[in-house]
């Protein structure tokens, strides 16, 4: 009798620990469209989308396109569990010869500790277009905030983030990014985010985690050619400062064209917003390929050209940065002499940051 007593004790006890075990590896999943969002410019018609479809008419079908990728797109919450999974869907699968899975369809997570954000885990891609991974596990219970930038060169069709069933998941009650504080980056590749080696090394994300601003990714990978219609969107942008990055892509003929007017645009429908005009990163090719190098010293002088008469004409609260300033000079900072690693991203973030801070008149 007392031996089944015992046995019966035994099977309760496990069963009781099967349950509890079970009831922490719970998995309740929310969606991201209920938390905070950041990195968006304005409303869009699909939530992950960078430019809604009435803003895009008159836009290049290149820029449409990249348009509907999620580079520089986040969601800010903050929960108790102990561990954080992601499902998302993507509207196709991507091979990229220059950028990581992880960069261009995969999820990169921070956590807000000791005031400022800190690199946690990654969601991994495979194989489709629907994901589900584990990001971080066996974490201690106390209340944390969390940041989860989308993919760079994707679109997010579905985002859910799940938690242990019994922990809580909410907005932030006070977000580690104000939407109050707006920078606005317009630009190529480089600003995109290519070819960083998750999506919150693209430097606009490192300038969003540097300043605690809203820093707004409008990077079109090959397409930043400061078209008009490009130059009349921008300038519907709420910000307290745009940053344009936009001189990789056009001939030095589109810019001697183009630039006056698409800045002397911007500037007269928000007068007194601050604008930073960046040359165009030096290819490290061009050190070498004498057409590349000649190209991209042509970009920078008619860009330089356009500044010096926008000084002359009394235009004002508008700033430059050079070449020599963004990356170095150990030609260390490419991955294919093009586009930035890690490295050179955080470069070019450390030479625009003094310069916006400068135009926003802060310390």
């Amino acid at each position: 009798m007392k031996i089944a007593k015992h046995k019966l004790f035994f099977t309760a006890a496990i069963l009781l620990m099967v349950h509890s075990v079970r009831s922490q590896d719970s998995i309740r999943y929310v969606d991201a469209a209920t938390l905070l969002m950041t990195g968006k410019a304005k409303t869009t018609d699909s939530i992950y989308q960078r430019i809604d479809t009435v803003d895009t008419k008159g836009m290049p079908p290149a820029v449409i396109n990249l348009s509907k990728q999620s580079a520089g797109i986040a969601v800010l919450f903050e929960t108790n569990s102990t561990l954080i999974r992601a499902k998302w869907n993507l509207p196709k699968e991507v091979y990229m010869h220059n950028m990581t899975p992880i960069a261009h369809s995969g999820l990169d997570l921070y956590c807000m500790k000791d005031g400022k954000w800190q690199f946690v885990g990654v969601a991994r891609t495979g194989k489709g277009v629907n994901q589900n991974q584990l990001i971080v596990h066996h974490m201690d219970s106390s209340m944390k905030q969390f940041m989860l930038y989308l993919p760079l060169y994707n679109g997010v069709s579905e985002l859910q983030i799940g938690v242990q069933n019994n922990a809580v998941i909410q907005q932030p009650g006070k977000p580690g990014v104000n939407k109050a504080k707006r920078v606005v980056v317009y630009g190529s590749s480089v600003v995109q985010g290519a070819s960083a080696s998750r999506p919150g090394m693209a430097y606009p994300a490192i300038l969003q985690r540097r300043t605690g601003y809203d820093v707004i990714n409008l990077g079109f990978s090959g397409s930043a050619k400061m078209e008009p219609a490009l130059a009349t969107y921008l300038a519907t942008v709420p910000a307290d400062c745009y940053v344009l990055d936009c001189i990789p892509n056009p001939s030095p003929e589109q810019i001697r064209e183009r630039s006056y007017s698409f800045i002397k645009y911007l500037r007269e429908h928000q007068p007194t917003i601050p604008i930073i005009v960046v040359e165009t990163v030096f290819r490290q090719n061009g050190y070498w390929d004498q057409k590349v190098g000649k190209t991209v010293k042509e970009q920078n002088n008619e860009i330089r050209k356009t500044f010096e008469r926008l000084q002359k004409e009394g235009y004002k609260n508008i700033y430059y940065i050079t070449t020599d300033k963004l990356i170095g000079n150990d030609h260390e900072a490419t991955i294919d002499g093009i586009h930035l690693t890690d490295v050179g991203f955080m470069r070019i973030a450390d030479a625009i940051l003094p310069v916006i801070k400068k135009a926003l008149k802060e310390k």
